[in-house]
Formats: structure tokens, C-alpha cells, sequence
């Protein structure tokens, strides 16, 4: 994964507009409202600027990055729809408090921002498996009570489908996308959906994640007869807790595989002795 600078860089102000040129340099032309975007929104995403700090004048961005104004304000509109910066006629754009204002959509760009050695990301890492764990143990239990035939039916191809991906982890990551918004379909709810969305996308975005999430295959192929099980069951309430159980028994194993639980707790050592902590630099794997 692409080394990118510290969460603990000093954070450009406000009142400081130069350091903020000084930050930020011209991008290649190649998808230029694309490049654009994706620059500024890392900036923002790692922290490097601040909620609250204005950005330069167009012209004087639109210099620094060395593209057009148009091609600017297209990419501050992308970044304002997804609640990273508001724009107000007469005063300039500012840098939102992404936390207030963005959607769940952004916590794959926060990841995706950030080096699995930094603590940041260790810590969204979580957040993001736990929002799985709710949202996966409710959609089962929905999907207990909501089911048909042809749902069962459905889940158990895309089952057999998964056992043909154990080899390819990218198509074994999009195979689960799959057997979710199966599941979803059965719970009979739109809004599960729309959230499914905002994680539909990481095989693609985040192969690297996906390589470390995805390393034993072949053992969670067994998990996806079990949701069926608990499906075909109708027992919402046992479902909904026999899955949070077991997700949070594959993460706790997930996270002492990879080294996380023990670099964990070393940070959380240090941050109580107000040192920085001795794991700065180092991968996050064994």
C-alpha cells in the first residue's frame, strides 16, 4: 500500500493559505477532475487539512495544481457532495469536519488515505469490522424472519459460487459482496441496501485490505452454510446474536494472526504514558 505522510503532520490552518500551496502541488492530466479530487481528498482525509481551514482562491489553487478553473470547481463539487469541504458564495471553501458531514461511504477513503502503520488506521479498521458486525447481524435477522424459497435458493448458488473463488481473492471478495446483497434482498430492506453500497466497492478500491481480510479462504467457506441455516431456521433473535458471536470470534482470530491485538495494546500503553508509541513504522503484519 502507497506510503503516505503521518496523521501527526502539522495540519495546515486556516489563516495560512501558503502553506497550503506549498502542500500541494500540479497533478497529472490524466483524469484531471478525477486526479484533482482525489488529491485534495486525501489531504483532508489524512488530516493534513484542517476542519475549518479555508482554501486558497480558485485562481490561486487552480495555479497550484495546474489545471483549469472548471476542472477546479468540478472537483470541489465531488468533494462537497461527498460533505468534505462546503462552498459559500462570497466567502470561499472551507474543509468540513468530514465526521459531521460525510456519509459511511468515506470510511473506505479514510482507509485507503492512511498507511496500515499508522495507528489511525488501525483504529478505523475496527470501526469499519464492527459497523459489519451490526449491519450483517441485523440484515440475518431480517432475513430470518422475510425470506422465501427463492431467497434460500439464491443464497446457496452464490455459496457454491464461493467455492469456486477460494483461489482468486479478488473474486472471492466480490463473491461475498454478492452473498451480502443476497441476504439483503431477503431482509426486504432498501435502506440495507444503500449501505451495502458504501462497502460494495473495496474489492475494487482496496486489494491490499482485501488480501489481508480474505487469508483464510477456504476455512470461511463453512460460515456461509451456517448463515444459511440460520436463515432457513426463522429464528431472528438466535440468528442475530449467533452471528455477532461468531463474527467477533473471526476478528479476534483475524487480529492476533496479523499482529494487530499485540500492537494494539502497545499503543494503548503508550498513549496512558503520554509517549509516543513504539510501534510508529513499523508494517502492522507479521
Amino acid at each position: 500500500m502507497k506510503k503516505l505522510p503521518s496523521t501527526t503532520d502539522a495540519p495546515l490552518h486556516a489563516n495560512d493559505p501558503t502553506d497550503t500551496l506549498a502542500a500541494i502541488g500540479p497533478v497529472a492530466r490524466s483524469s484531471v477532475v478525477d486526479a484533482v479530487a482525489d488529491r485534495l481528498r486525501r489531504e483532508i482525509l489524512a488530516g493534513r487539512l484542517e476542519p475549518g481551514s479555508r482554501l486558497p482562491s480558485e485562481r490561486e489553487l487552480s495555479l497550484a495544481l495546474g489545471v483549469n478553473r472548471l476542472t477546479l470547481r468540478a472537483a470541489l463539487a465531488r468533494l462537497e457532495a461527498m460533505g468534505l469541504v462546503v462552498t459559500r458564495h462570497g466567502s470561499g471553501t472551507e474543509v468540513a469536519s468530514w465526521r459531521e458531514r460525510a456519509g459511511l461511504e468515506a470510511l473506505p477513503q479514510v482507509l485507503a488515505s492512511l498507511d496500515p502503520s499508522e495507528p489511525a488506521w488501525l483504529e478505523l479498521l475496527v470501526s469499519l469490522l464492527e459497523v459489519r458486525r451490526v449491519l450483517v447481524a441485523e440484515a440475518i435477522a431480517l432475513a430470518a424472519e422475510r425470506h422465501t424459497e427463492a431467497d434460500l435458493a439464491a443464497l446457496e448458488a452464490r455459496a457454491a459460487e464461493q467455492r469456486a473463488n477460494v483461489d482468486d481473492v479478488a473474486a472471492f471478495a466480490r463473491g461475498d459482496v454478492a452473498f451480502q446483497r443476497t441476504v439483503i434482498h431477503a431482509t426486504r430492506n432498501v435502506g440495507l441496501e444503500l449501505l451495502l453500497n458504501s462497502f460494495a466497492r473495496f474489492p475494487e478500491d482496496q486489494p491490499a485490505l482485501m488480501e489481508l481480510l480474505y487469508d483464510r479462504r477456504a476455512d470461511s467457506l463453512a460460515f456461509y452454510d451456517g448463515i444459511i441455516a440460520l436463515i432457513r431456521a426463522g429464528d431472528a433473535d438466535g440468528a442475530r446474536d449467533g452471528v455477532r458471536r461468531a463474527l467477533e470470534a473471526i476478528d479476534d482470530g483475524w487480529f492476533e494472526r496479523h499482529g494487530f491485538t499485540a500492537r494494539a495494546a502497545k499503543d494503548k500503553a503508550a498513549r496512558d504514558r503520554g509517549k509516543p508509541s513504539s510501534t510508529k513504522g513499523s508494517k502492522g503484519k507479521k
